[in-house]
């Protein structure tokens, strides 16, 4: 069982359950079991970046190099690592959590995030460490805007003057670099959200909040929605219809299946993926791998089966020939040239290729998360509840890796059967944990 580390890195609100003690030591048994010598870093656009990015180097000793290179979406990590052979990343990002969230995800040499056995490893061994009598100092570069921007621009290999674009880069890291990289290649573009000021990354816009997108979207625009650190992309059609992580990741392997690109036909996704994209998966004949929610897991079952392309509901999508790691301005030229290719639009696309159940989220705000004994219990209140009310469909309980929520998914063939059900579970769940 971990402690600090979540699905996605370490996270927490700065100088309070996210201190200066968790990250330094944190990073002083990073140098102690991985014993990284150059250690790169990009920063999301959060007031508290360059704080802990200080907390960060009073956990190395001074012989460890340290280079912040600034903004830049979180996918820019593996290609920085490869182009100036630093053996460790660190990105300073709370991602899709609101401003006052903070955190930092670890990625190893390969630009991979790091297993759950490191990671253990890593907690288990503060209590043998201590920090360094001389600690290290980070120096800033500007190459790695300049090499992340040379890599997107050579994956964008196609005419974009077709497409027109609403950009929502949620205040976040992608603001700067999608600007330029789409009037450098004379895209017919508007952004939204892309004046950050510290505290408004993620505020009322980007992937978790598409509701931006649509109701500043014009006729025969499509959107897209970054979130944080801009390893998501969420899109939205024609008709102002979002299209979450399902529609854009069958969109793609489609694409790669008809290029002679999708290795041994797999596809990955979790769990949360909608039955219509299991359904769209058989119809089309790939192979389709489910695992647990989190997209390093997505990533770790795509090394294993050598898949071209994974990736989740929420829009963290792996496209594996080209970065380790979600990233989601490559997930939006992949989209787009897929749309090229098939000469579609986005919402031709998904009616002619899928039909999705009705769905539901619902995120329950707790204090202290449910240990594994109650949502055992809570499964079985929800399984009783389904065969109660003869649910056609599914239902999801989990904790949130990176928040302290309570995730509830329901899915049913009819949306008033969704409706009915999920209210019915989240008071029984409410009930239960009150008690």
């Amino acid at each position: 069982m971990k402690k600090y580390f979540g699905t996605d890195g370490i996270r927490g609100i700065p100088n309070k359950n996210l201190t200066k003690e968790i990250v330094s030591n944190v990073t002083c048994s990073v140098e102690d079991i991985l014993k990284p010598t150059s250690v790169a870093v990009i920063l999301d656009t959060r007031d508290s970046s360059l704080e802990i990015l200080d907390w960060i180097c009073e956990g190395f000793s001074e012989n460890i190099e340290v280079i912040n290179y600034g903004v830049l979406p979180s996918g820019s990590m593996p290609i920085l690592l490869e182009t100036f052979g630093h053996n460790l990343g660190i990105i300073i990002s709370a991602s899709h959590n609101p401003s006052e969230y903070n955190g930092i995800k670890l990625i190893n040499e390969n630009g991979s995030k790091l297993q759950d056995e490191i990671e253990i490893e890593i907690e288990a061994n503060i209590e043998n460490i201590s920090l360094p009598s001389a600690h290290t100092s980070y120096k800033e570069s500007e190459e790695g805007f300049k090499v992340y921007f040379e890599f997107l621009n050579q994956v964008l290999d196609f005419d974009l003057t077709n497409f027109d674009l609403l950009i929502d880069s949620a205040n976040g890291s992608a603001y700067k670099i999608v600007d330029e990289l789409l009037k450098d290649n004379d895209s017919k573009f508007k952004m939204i959200a892309n004046e950050p000021n510290g505290e408004n990354i993620n505020l009322a816009s980007g992937a978790t909040h598409t509701e931006n997108l649509i109701k500043n979207l014009k006729k025969g625009e499509i959107g897209a929605a970054f979130d944080g650190d801009a390893d998501r992309l969420i899109m939205v059609d024609e008709n102002g219809i979002t299209c979450n992580g399902d529609i854009l990741i069958l969109l793609i392997a489609k694409y790669l299946s008809s290029t002679n690109q999708l290795n041994n036909d797999v596809v990955v996704s979790t769990v949360m993926s909608n039955f219509g994209f299991k359904t769209a998966m058989e119809k089309n004949n790939f192979k389709n791998i489910e695992t647990a929610v989190g997209d390093k897991y997505v990533a770790e079952a795509m090394l294993e089966s050598n898949a071209s392309i994974g990736g989740e509901q929420s829009g963290h999508i792996i496209i594996s020939d080209k970065l380790p790691v979600g990233d989601g301005l490559l997930t939006l030229i992949y989209s787009l040239k897929a749309l090229s290719f098939f000469k579609t639009t986005l919402s031709q696309f998904r009616e002619d290729n899928i039909k999705e159940y009705p769905q539901k989220l619902i995120n329950i705000e707790l204090n202290s998360m449910p240990d594994i004994k109650q949502l055992e219990e809570l499964d079985n209140i929800a399984r009783m509840l389904s065969e109660e009310e003869n649910l056609d469909g599914r239902y999801l309980i989990r904790n949130s890796g990176t928040e302290p929520l309570l995730r509830v998914l329901v899915e049913a063939s009819e949306e008033e059967s969704v409706e009915k059900f999920s209210e019915n579970l989240v008071n029984k769940i409410k009930n239960f944990l009150q008690t």
